[in-house]
This record gives structure tokens, C-alpha cells and sequence, in this order.
């Protein structure tokens, strides 16, 4: 069965988003676990990263550096093997073989695509290797996958999208790489929202490879297409700034859009009272989260199973840690919104900004657990 049409029916039945755990005998079976005891401390785990084309990556990757290190200065980890693929599935599977050569006992991979990262996934499974996947997961049996919550990500940002163009009117989308996973399950979400609000019509929608330059070419052709008839844009990260751009050299008004969660775009924003933004803060940190999972796991720590959901992409499969989106991020803070948990914070631009003071431009809003938290939030 292909990953769309899977992720469509998980969608549909509202398993991407359960905040549920699963009964007793939905954890039963947990194949991820039968690598879990075939090491000894200290460990070395391999990180593979699908994809290595923008800021929100880099910081991603340094995140998973920063945790490495202290792992190791501590004693659990000889080394944390990091491959970053610039080619994508077949480079990232080449890197995967490499990793395995060298004698890993756990594999954490952010595949770039799902379907051709499989076969390779599974060898490592076969060859005693416990595979964690970080965000963007795998419809297979024998993983943990440790996934943001992407139905949350954009099914928030097109409510509000809708809601600040007053319910009605004509929008575009800046999808991000075509063909990832989190991309595809975000698109489905953005879909399920639209479906129940008939007066908004979604002109196009078009890839922008999560970059500003491909995002800012792809809006010119949208405003060369559709102008003054689209009253709002709907934005995947780490594009925002491209579109504006886009809109600045059309000489055309901004209407409403969703923006990005990076300094330079909250400068941006605050700068420009007139601009009309709210962002989804989408954290680099989950590389990080993962490592430190799959740690807690080889030293046999005890998975708390009752935080386990469904398979995002396939729900007959109990091995998820789904991770709520941490900070909605609007001018004013505006917490009567329905997405307001103690996990999903909404906060004011000026709060966000305050949570990035010092560091560089592109630095995204982050939020990571320490080791302490990763065993007291997943593991009994």
C-alpha cells in the first residue's frame, strides 16, 4: 500500500492527532523492543538525517551534536556517528549501509522519504540493530518512531489562516519537499481542515523545498497566476521570508500568511505592524529527543507504553511517541484559541523573541528534554 494512502486513512479515522495511549493488549508485541537488550554501554549509535538543505536542519543536527557530546562525557555513548545525505534517498541509504558496516547498536534516522529508506531500515532491524525513527516516521513494525505532531503543525495554522481572512475567500499553499513524509502528512491535514470551511478555496498549491529562494520563485508564478484574488498564503517553514520577498518585488500588499519561527522572520514581523502572521513553532530539537530515547532504551529502561499511539502511517502498528507542536506564536497572545494546551502554548511575539535573545538570525524557536525528562515523561 503506498504512504499517501495510508496516511489518508489515518487522517480520516483522527489517529494522527489521538492524545491517547494504548490499552494493554494494543502493547502487547512491541517488536521495536527485541534489540533493546543486545548491547552493552558504552553504546555507539549511528544518526542519519535525510536531508541537510536549510537552517531548521542545521540547527536540527546540532541539537543531536550537543546531546552526543554529553553523552559521551558521561560515559554511556563511545560515539554518535552523524551522516547527513545531500542526495537524497540513495544517498541516505548509502550512508545507512556505511553506518552499519561500523558496528552500531541503534540506527536514528530522519528518512528523507519513507518507501525507499524501508528496505535498508529493515536490514539494520535483521542485523540486531534497535531503529529509532526522529519526525518524519515509518509505516514498518519493528521501529519506534518519535514524531512531531504534524496533523497539529498545519492543521492549526490553515484554522487560522481561515480565520483571518474573516472564513471565506481564495488562498495559496507553499508546500515543503515533495515527497517527505512530514510534507505529505501535513498537506492531508491542511485538507481535512478545508474540507469544513466550503467558502475557502485553495487556488494552488506548490512545492517550495523548504527554502526561501525556491519559495520566493514559486510565489512570483502564484501572484503572476492568480494576483489580487488570493487574500491569503498558507506556509510551510523556513519559507515565509521568500514569499514576502516575492510579494515586495510584485509591488503587491501582503495579505495574510503564516509565518516562520526563526528570529530574522519574528524581526521581520515585528518590525511591520501591518503585517497579518501567526507560526507553528516546529523544533529542531526532536533529533535530540530521539538520541536520548533510544539511549533510555538500550539501557533497558522501561518503555511507558501508555504514551504510545498508533502508527501515523499505518494505525495496526502500536509504536509511536507522538509530540505535541510546543508554542503557537501570534503578534498577541491569544490564549482562548481551542489548540491552547500546557503542552501547546500560545504566546506573543514578543515572548518568542524573548526565548531567542542572543542567539543568531536563523536560529528556530526551540524546546528539547533533558535526559531526566525523557525518562520521567516516557519511561516508567
Amino acid at each position: 500500500m503506498k504512504i499517501a494512502t495510508m496516511l489518508a486513512g489515518v487522517l480520516a479515522l483522527g489517529l494522527a492527532v489521538s492524545p491517547l495511549g494504548l490499552s494493554s493488549a494494543q502493547a502487547e508485541g512491541l517488536d521495536f523492543l527485541k534489540n533493546v537488550k543486545k548491547s552493552e554501554k558504552p553504546y555507539k549509535i549511528g544518526f542519519s538525517n535525510g536531508f541537510i538543505g536549510n537552517a531548521w536542519r542545521a540547527q536540527h543536527v546540532e541539537g543531536v551534536e550537543k546531546t552526543a557530546a554529553e553523552l559521551k562525557a558521561a560515559g554511556i555513548v563511545s560515539d554518535v556517528v552523524i551522516v547527513n545525505s545531500t542526495s537524497g534517498a540513495s544517498g541516505q541509504i548509502s550512508q545507512i549501509n556505511s553506518l552499519l558496516a561500523q558496528g552500531i547498536d541503534a540506527l536514528v534516522v530522519n528518512p528523507v522519504s519513507a518507501e525507499p529508506l524501508m528496505p535498508i531500515v529493515q536490514r539494520a532491524i535483521d542485523s540486531g540493530v534497535l531503529v529509532v525513527v526522529a519526525d518524519n516516521p515509518l509505516p514498518m513494525e519493528n521501529v519506534l518512531n518519535v514524531s512531531l505532531n504534524h496533523t497539529q503543525y498545519w492543521g492549526i495554522e490553515t484554522e487560522w489562516l481561515i480565520d483571518a481572512i474573516g472564513g471565506k475567500g481564495n488562498i495559496v499553499a507553499i508546500e515543503g519537499l515533495a515527497g517527505n513524509t512530514a510534507n505529505d502528512w501535513r498537506v492531508r491535514a491542511r485538507d481535512e481542515v478545508l474540507a469544513k470551511h466550503p467558502d475557502v478555496k485553495l487556488l494552488a498549491s506548490v512545492p517550495g523545498g523548504w527554502d526561501q529562494a525556491q519559495a520566493r520563485e514559486a510565489m512570483a508564478g502564484l501572484l503572476a497566476a492568480h494576483g489580487s484574488d488570493i487574500n491569503g498564503v498558507l506556509i510551510q517553514d523556513v519559507m515565509s521570508e521568500g514569499v514576502i520577498r516575492a510579494y515586495k518585488a510584485a509591488g503587491a500588499a501582503l495579505p495574510p500568511l503564516t509565518g516562520d519561527y526563526v528570529l530574522s522572520y519574528f524581526k521581520l514581523w515585528k518590525s511591520d505592524p501591518d503585517l497579518v502572521s501567526a507560526t507553528v513553532a516546529n523544533p529542531p530539537g526532536i533529533g535530540s529527543d530521539s538520541l536520548r530515547i533510544a539511549v533510555e532504551l538500550l539501557e533497558g529502561k522501561e518503555l511507558d507504553t501508555s504514551k504510545l499511539v498508533p502508527n501515523p502511517l499505518n494505525p495496526d502498528y502500536s509504536n509511536t511517541i507522538l509530540i505535541s507542536q510546543p508554542y503557537v506564536v501570534e503578534r498577541e497572545a491569544n490564549t482562548s484559541r481551542s489548540w491552547c494546551t500546557e503542552e501547546t502554548q500560545c504566546i506573543s511575539l514578543d515572548e518568542a523573541m524573548a526565548k531567542l535573545d542572543g542567539q543568531s538570525d536563523n536560529a528556530a524557536l526551540d524546546k528539547t528534554l533533558s535526559q531526566d525528562e525523557v525518562r520521567a515523561r516516557y519511561f516508567k
